[in-house]
């Protein structure tokens, strides 16, 4: 009888083990789609309300001495912005044609880069951080703002953006013919 109650508790208790193991991975699983998710940029190739854009903000300095870089990439053109005060107010801007083409396969580029993976983090909101770095804003608009991440040039672990920060920074530049004549004197 002591063995037939021996044999039964072991199997109650491989039981209660087998079906605890079971939820606890279960959940891991839920928690790990839940701490990442991706925006297929490329779906919005051929959406003429598509805009995709990359802005780096400089130090946080003195409103009258902070400045930022914004490039945006539509199917029809490519703009580049520099960008005075906090309040991101244009004081420069030049703009290119661009072609359904080109865009098909910027965006495509993008996403090879992760442009549009995200993860879960604690600051949602990149005012104040990295004060004596750079700050990255990565959007994806279609009318209304459909992705919004951000990251830094402090700590890569600080902002949602979850793809490849400098790959991504080139991509964009790249679509600017003049980039680097266009930014000189430009003190971020």
């Amino acid at each position: 009888m002591r063995y037939a109650i021996a044999i039964f508790l072991i199997i109650v208790f491989a039981i209660i083990a087998i079906v605890t193991l079971g939820r606890s991975t279960g959940t891991t699983t839920r928690s790990s789609a839940a701490a990442s998710r991706i925006t297929k940029i490329s779906d919005y190739a051929d959406n003429d309300a598509a805009s995709i854009s990359w802005t780096m903000q400089g130090r946080i300095v003195g409103e009258d001495q902070f400045k930022a870089i914004r490039i945006t990439v539509t199917r029809r053109n490519r703009t580049i912005e520099i960008l005075d005060g906090y309040k991101l107010i244009p004081i420069r801007q030049q703009e290119y044609n661009n072609t359904p083409e080109a865009f098909q396969a910027f965006t495509r580029a993008l996403d090879l880069a992760n442009f549009g993976k995200e993860r879960t983090v604690k600051l949602v909101d990149e005012r104040g951080v990295c004060p004596l770095g750079d700050r990255y804003i990565y959007r994806l608009t279609e009318g209304q703002e459909v992705m919004r991440t951000w990251s830094d040039s402090c700590l890569t672990a600080d902002g949602p953006f979850s793809g490849n920060p400098t790959l991504v920074a080139q991509l964009f530049k790249n679509q600017i013919t003049d980039y680097f004549k266009l930014t000189t004197g430009v003190q971020l």
